[in-house]
């Protein structure tokens, strides 16, 4: 059965593959005929808002958080407390939402006045280097661009005020083809213009260093999570600006609207590592994306295979120390393990149920899966030389290699104190 999956997944990569040589995610991992579009409604995130039963499990997280503060546990300080809000605090001002589609902070329009002499008659390439420079200088850490592909693209987005799910169109399918401008119809329905070819991606770090991962699972580590959202936010918003101001449409978006780490892949930005996460080279899954549909010509990556997932097949690290088991130790599949997974995908596959019933446990989001992964790196010189072999020589005893000399070097080792963290150096 798996032979005759793979077989199809190639047909299907087949078609996925560009004249112009580019490599699609879908390609990357052998999408399906079968495949259809996500709900947003199936998210783990959505289920805590509709599902009542998630919702009550999830309210245990503050209280186990609130109880380990006051033993005193390493992590849990009033330090890392004063961290999260403080951040999180931006993105109330903001009224930005991680996962609503547009709020004010990532609305689908705005009332920016274009550049007077109207759209700039750029190039694709011309006009991704304006992107690229204008979205570094307002906050991004790395920028991708894409050409969409519509099947990244949530069926249904969720509204977290009336908990439910509402479709998401484009102008070319029946009935939609009047806007020209992305659209929210009485029914809920949003629309958006076939024209919107386009995708902006971007990353924002957690933070500049790697400390706050050494202490994961703690508060301290989600501090700096909610961190990479409020720096986010304001960047996000900007660049949708920016476009605007170009003459064109923009619809920026956190973890709505579109899965994320597809079209990420897409824009070179990395792959999909063992614990379902976007495993970027230079920094790792620590990291947040951000996206930015448009109908301004861009000049596409392509997905860029820097040998993650072969690494990942020998590494395993992240594997031992997840609470719940909820990352798995087999092949990839194009079977979901539950709800809240994609079929049709050949991927590996998180429990989601699993992992937030430990993040309940431990009162955090988790992130221990980052703080060991082997590509959690400090930005050291030293680092490329394993990058490059790991890229260009993909055997599984060299992999092995690598993770050994990781291992050695007491990486990802649970032996960090949280005080440390606070200590400035330097001037």
């Amino acid at each position: 059965m798996k032979l005759e999956l793979r077989r199809r997944g190639k047909s299907q990569s087949q078609k996925d593959s560009n004249q112009d040589g580019r490599v699609t995610a879908a390609e990357m991992y052998e999408v399906q005929d079968s495949y259809v579009r996500f709900n947003q409604k199936d998210n783990v995130g959505s289920q805590m808002i509709w599902d009542a039963q998630a919702e009550a499990e999830r309210a245990k997280l503050k209280v186990k958080q609130r109880q380990l503060m006051e033993k005193g546990r390493p992590g849990f300080e009033a330090a890392a407390w004063s961290l999260d809000s403080a951040a999180d605090s931006l993105l109330s001002v903001m009224n930005f939402s991680k996962s609503q589609a547009d709020t004010r902070a990532n609305a689908w329009q705005s009332d920016v006045e274009p550049a007077p002499t109207g759209r700039p008659k750029t190039s694709p390439k011309e006009a991704s280097q304006i992107v690229r420079k204008a979205a570094l200088l307002l906050g991004a850490d790395q920028v991708g661009f894409a050409e969409l592909d519509r099947r990244w693209v949530y069926s249904h987005y969720f509204d977290q005020e009336t908990k439910k799910d509402y479709p998401i169109k484009f102008s070319d399918e029946p009935g939609y083809e009047e806007y020209d401008q992305p659209a929210r119809l009485e029914d809920g329905t949003r629309v958006i213009p076939k024209e919107m070819k386009y995708v902006v991606v971007m990353l924002h770090e957690w933070g500049k260093d790697i400390d706050g991962t050494d202490h994961a699972p703690s508060l301290l580590t989600e501090g700096l999570s909610t961190l990479a959202y409020a720096r986010m936010a304001p960047a996000l918003w900007m660049v949708a600006e920016f476009i605007r101001g170009l003459g064109y449409n923009a619809i920026p978006a956190a973890n709505d609207t579109g899965l994320s780490i597809p079209l990420a892949v897409d824009a070179g930005l990395g792959q999909l590592g063992r614990h379902g996460l976007l495993i970027n080279p230079k920094v790792g899954a620590r990291c947040r994306i951000s996206k930015i549909f448009t109908d301004l010509p861009l000049e596409p990556a392509g997905a860029v295979n820097s040998g993650i997932t072969e690494f990942c097949n020998a590494c395993l690290k992240c594997v031992p120390k997840c609470g719940t088991k909820a990352i798995t130790t087999g092949e990839r599949s194009f079977e979901p393990l539950d709800g809240s997974n994609s079929g049709g995908v050949l991927t590996w596959k998180v429990d989601a149920t699993k992992c937030m019933t430990f993040q309940n446990r431990v009162g955090t989001t988790c992130s221990t899966c980052v703080r060991r992964c082997a590509w959690t790196k400090p930005p050291r010189k030293a680092y490329a030389i394993p990058r490059f072999f790991i890229r260009n020589f993909r055997w599984r005893w060299l992999n092995k290699t690598w993770v050994w000399l990781d291992d050695l070097a007491g990486h990802g080792k649970f032996d960090k104190k949280s005080d440390d963290f606070w200590v400035t150096t330097g001037r």
